[in-house]
């Protein structure tokens, strides 16, 4: 379908370097501020790290559950208050602990359901879990030796994000099933305490003491970041009833549901990740608009003062010894740990400087209907000819993810490559309020469809160096689905690369997890009586009008969105005699991390598109495509 090595092969190397860089995903000071503990992906694996400033060392080898989402993310560690091990979920999802002087790691928790969240008692003698032990995602207190384990919740809900008060009250979020927490979600807390209200301190573990209490519940309103107030019974806490994340603090004590107080919001921006400093006096919180995402500490008062800011994109704030720490990264940074307040690196760097390599991207606005979209784009070069440069498309998956100024290196390949990449956050993008994430709801394909078609024309209106006729499109996941709509829905683009996507949502809930069974349920409805919705929607039904060449890619380890929805992708691309090509990823889950999993997919992904693309790109160095390889093609 295409020659290979068609594209500039001096940019592989940047690729190479770009995909394996190390990329943190969390951090967390230890109590007496000497060491921090982080959570670093490397070669596709996340493991902790442990850094004294000067010594980096490896805690765990076998991998860590962890991931950075951008925004709002739970704790996916948790120091011991004496500061003599650091609690973790293992990558099966145990329940485990490792001593940071001598690396010996104890599984907790050896059953076979996954624990999903963590947080020690205040006297590190039990931590409060959210466990699929008892029901799927229950809420449990497991014993700092794992020698028991007891639910506190065990219900029709889920909990999420875990916390545990000064006197020993777990607090966490709770939604129904079908709501996914990012819909709806309330604020709950579980007494240990003999009298109903507030605890007794975490090793008082009476089953009979329990009470699940409501402290903050609305309609249509979603809870997330949990954050007891150290010598308090406050409890901080996000909320988007204004339409934008905002923080409250409401306290945990009341015998009943109470108003919460507004503490921090910023208008048109999401304020989220709260962190109380050790006194209690001032959280650090997190403010995404734009695409950035900046730190600010807050004091009780609700006043505040700008700690960080510019073109990048900080997650998890922390305190240490009254400084910020936050993992921060940007279009040319990998994510890393930084002391925002001083604005220095903590944690040591093996990476190059890619800044003289990378062109630097900026976001530019665009109507698309009733909606006004914003997108992050790496432009063309400065005295790049007047249409000279093609435009590529990249929609991002989740579909509730948004493209951001961070670090990416598949964009910033493409673009090294002298490629215009425009990365339209469209309707059902985080980042820009409730309204706008919820946009796409029951309109899939409609709306947010028209937003990503539209991005090649916004980027040919924005540079007159782009020839927005030579047009591509690519796009994981969510994305993924999205380029095979367009490309069966228009015909704007001349060639696109989907990976990992769902094609058919009918097969799609027999084969999925129960994020994905419950996510579809949610947006398209109970397939007993909404079942043409699911057809509706399903990009395998356009395949008849793709005309475009499509390179589909998954990985064979997929088990959100599984390998089956490329298949049958391209079953129905054979039936209709499209030109396709389909390639496999041995071991690679959703999402694609290991280093040679990446070069081999986007060098192909590069070649398709200077073969459709480019005007006359082949130096001589080009070779035809490999005719014995396994993988299915057109050819």
């Amino acid at each position: 379908m295409y020659r290979r090595d068609l594209r500039d092969t001096d940019a592989d190397d940047l690729l190479a370097a770009m995909a394996s860089a190390d990329a943190v995903v969390q951090a967390a000071p230890a109590p007496d501020g000497d060491h921090v503990a982080y959570a670093k992906t490397r070669e596709g694996r996340t493991d902790l790290w442990l850094w004294d400033g000067t010594t980096d060392t490896r805690l765990t080898s076998e991998g860590i559950t962890a991931q950075r989402y951008g925004r709002g993310d739970p704790a996916w560690f948790d120091w011991h208050p004496d500061g003599d091990a650091v609690a973790f979920l293992s990558a099966e999802g145990s329940l485990s602990t490792v001593d940071p002087e001598t690396g010996r790691v104890e599984t907790l928790t050896g059953y076979d359901e996954p624990d999903r969240g963590l947080a020690y008692g205040p006297a590190g003698e039990t931590l409060a879990v959210v466990t699929d032990r008892f029901s799927r995602a229950s809420l449990a207190l497991v014993t700092a030796d794992g020698s028991r384990v007891e639910a506190l919740a065990d219900d029709e809900y889920l909990y999420g994000d875990p916390a545990v008060g000064d006197d020993g009250t777990v607090y966490a979020t709770r939604a129904e099933h079908r709501h996914l927490f990012d819909y709806e979600a309330a604020l709950v807390a579980v007494d240990r305490g003999g009298d109903g209200v507030g605890g007794a301190g975490d090793a008082d573990i009476d089953p009979g003491a329990d009470g699940v209490r409501e402290l903050f519940a609305e309609d249509a309103v979603r809870v997330r970041n949990v954050r007891p107030r150290p010598d308090s019974t406050e409890v901080a806490f996000v909320h988007d009833g204004t339409g934008f994340d905002a923080v409250y603090v409401v306290d945990g004590a009341a015998a009943s549901e109470a108003e919460p107080e507004p503490l921090y919001a910023v208008d048109g921006a999401e304020v989220a990740d709260p962190a109380w400093s050790p006194s209690g006096k001032t959280l650090a919180v997190t403010v995404t608009r734009d695409a950035r995402a900046a730190v600010h500490v807050v004091d009780r008062d609700g006043f505040a003062d700008v700690v960080s800011e510019g073109d990048a994109f900080a997650t998890a704030p922390r305190w240490r010894d009254g400084d910020v720490l936050a993992v921060r990264d940007t279009p040319h940074e990998p994510p890393a740990v930084w002391n925002v307040s001083a604005d220095e690196r903590v944690s040591p760097s093996a990476s190059p400087d890619f800044g003289a390599r990378v062109p630097t991207p900026e976001t530019i606005t665009y109507e698309s209907g009733d909606e006004e979209i914003q997108a992050v784009v790496y432009p063309p070069e400065d005295g790049a000819a007047d249409d000279s440069v093609p435009v590529l498309v990249k929609a991002h998956g989740g579909p509730t993810s948004f493209d951001r100024f961070r670090f990416d290196h598949r964009a910033a390949y493409l673009a090294a490559l002298d490629y215009c990449v425009i990365l339209p956050n469209y309707r059902g993008s985080d980042g820009y309020g409730r309204a706008f994430r919820m946009a796409n709801d029951g309109d899939w394909g409609g709306g947010d469809l028209d937003d990503v078609i539209g991005a090649a024309d916004a980027a040919a209106a924005a540079y007159d160096a782009v020839d927005g006729a030579r047009a591509g499109i690519y796009g994981g996941s969510g994305g993924g689905l999205m380029t095979v709509n367009a490309l069966g829905n228009s015909d704007r683009f001349r060639a696109g690369a989907a990976f990992y996507g769902v094609y058919d949502y009918e097969t799609f809930l027999d084969d999925t997890d129960d994020i994905g069974w419950q996510l579809m349920k949610r947006e398209l409805g109970d397939v007993a009586t909404d079942i043409e919705n699911y057809r509706d929607a399903s990009p395998i039904r356009h395949t008849a009008e793709i005309d475009a060449p499509l390179l589909v890619l998954h990985g064979e380890d997929d088990a959100r969105v599984p390998i089956s929805q490329s298949e049958q992708l391209c079953d129905e691309l054979e039936r209709h005699g499209a030109r396709y090509e389909f390639r496999r990823y041995e071991g690679e889950p959703h999402g694609f991390g290991g280093r040679e999993s990446v070069i081999d997919a986007y060098t192909r992904v590069a070649d398709l598109f200077a073969k459709y693309l480019r005007v006359d790109p082949d130096d001589g160095s080009s070779r035809p495509h490999p005719t014995d390889e396994p993988d299915r093609t057109s050819n």
